[in-house]
């Protein structure tokens, strides 16, 4: 019997490498063979597994974050592109800070040395507005620039300047999510509790960033597609790469899955056992363990922190980890390993 282990990270508590070694330690003391896949969908965390792979780092330098922190990042080679991650300078859990106070603008300063820049596990909720204004977009409060806009200063946005130095970019955008920026289920909605924001928040950022967006449609001659799919990327920030700069879109699922070669593995498994933190509606619109599931024909096992989606019988068993394991994650993953290792013996 075969068996492969896909982990993504436990959002908070556990990374890939950690859920993985809980696992082994529990199916070497049962003697079940397997293999163990960390995986990841391009969002926080992304560099280090990439790195596992065997992709080597092309260039490290210090670079200010979205909180003026200097921090050392890391670009990758991955094949013939510079890689890089952009939660490494907006990631969620960088900062407690409230999101309505941070914004894209620092990506300005690596944007140029890059080819493929990764969406996923950001704190901002910008849809890119500050990135834009760094980029030749001038954001205006009676007829004065706002250097560096971010969601507090939006109510007070009136009127949009495109300057000379505006031009296209061409990059990939690898997206983790295939929420669009607005409509009935937005990147607002689905992320922005994640992120602190409040229901007023939400209504919020969805009537001014529409509202921006649709000053900055009129400006460019163009209209815009708020409900097109992957969108809602790092809290809009894919929106404006794609829509305004003209990038193309990939899903960082499927380029984690066929750079690592992973994608050919999948159907040599008779089981396959998926790991995160919690899966839900956003796990089946991009993330890489949907995409894994959706590959895989065998039987199918869930182990993680939560499950909060419908349709059970998209698994054989679930195992979850619950309220404990959050106090106790490594504690509680080893009793849901213990469980699960039990099953498949028995099958």
């Amino acid at each position: 019997m075969s068996i492969a282990i896909f982990a993504d990270k436990f959002s908070g508590t556990l990374s890939s490498n950690e859920v993985l070694d809980e696992i082994k330690k529990i199916f070497k003391y049962n003697n079940i063979k397997a293999s163990f896949f960390p995986v990841t969908d391009g969002g926080e965390g992304s560099t280090e597994i990439f790195k596992q792979y065997g992709f080597k780092i092309e260039k490290a330098v210090m670079k200010k974050d979205f909180i003026g922190n200097w921090i050392p990042v890391e670009m990758l080679k991955i094949e013939k592109d510079i890689f890089f991650e952009t939660s490494q300078l907006i990631g969620i859990d960088s900062t407690n800070q409230n999101s309505l106070s941070l914004n894209t603008s620092c990506l300005s300063k690596i944007i140029d040395d890059v080819d493929v820049l990764s969406m996923g596990g950001s704190r901002t909720n910008d849809a890119g507005i500050g990135l834009l204004s760094k980029l030749g977009i001038d954001f205006l409060i009676n007829n004065e620039i706002v250097e560096n806009p971010k969601p507090i200063d939006f109510l007070s946005i009136s009127d949009i300047n495109i300057t000379d130095s505006f031009k296209k970019i061409e990059k990939k955008v690898l997206v983790d999510t295939n929420v669009s920026l607005l409509g009935d289920n937005n990147a607002f909605k689905i992320f922005g509790p994640q992120k602190g924001l409040e229901k007023k928040d939400i209504k919020f950022l969805e009537k001014n960033v529409e509202r921006i967006y649709e000053l900055l449609a009129n400006k460019l001659n163009i209209a815009f597609d708020y409900n097109k799919a992957s969108g809602g990327a790092s809290g809009g920030l894919s929106f404006a790469l794609s829509e305004v700069l003209g990038c193309e879109i990939i899903s960082g699922s499927n380029y984690f899955l066929e750079k690592t070669k992973i994608k050919n593995k999948i159907i040599n498994f008779e089981n396959a056992v998926l790991a995160e933190g919690k899966f839900d509606f956003s796990s089946l619109n991009g993330k890489v363990l949907g995409e894994i599931l959706k590959l895989h024909n065998g039987d199918k096992y869930f182990i993680g922190g939560k499950f909060d989606y419908k349709d059970k019988d998209i698994f054989k068993k679930i195992f979850i980890l619950g309220n404990k394991g959050l106090k106790n994650p490594k504690e509680e993953l080893r009793n849901a390993s213990y469980k699960l290792a039990n099953t498949i013996k028995t099958y």
